[in-house]
């Protein structure tokens, strides 16, 4: 079966008025599928397992939120060995990697 990258978008949130700016996260999970549609599947599978929330030592409410498939790479699984890159971005120097729901893009940094 092949092998896919598949990049899922997070978000960490605190559910408090003072609260600080939510803590992106973009998590890449290695998955088996049949083809790209299948691994979309698994990976907002895993996204949705993954989701969480608890009280934080205000008792403040904090959530980890699964936010979406970000992006679907398929790897070449008769070349996958440890240490193999699955995803990489390029950016040129004064710019920044933005993360989102429509992909990751560059773009100058603040």
């Amino acid at each position: 079966m092949p092998i896919y990258a598949v990049s899922l978008l997070f978000s960490l949130e605190v559910q408090a008025p003072d609260a600080p700016a939510p803590l992106r996260e973009l998590a890449i999970h290695v998955v088996s599928a049949a083809d790209e549609n299948e691994a979309e599947a698994r990976g907002r599978a895993i996204g949705k397992k993954r989701e969480t929330s608890y009280r934080n030592t205000r008792e403040e409410v904090v959530r980890d939120i699964f936010k979406a498939v970000v992006e679907v790479q398929g790897l070449i699984d008769d070349q996958f060995f440890d240490g193999i890159e699955v995803a990489t971005w390029m950016f040129r120097k004064g710019e920044a990697l933005v993360i989102g729901e429509g992909g990751v893009i560059s773009r100058a940094a603040a």
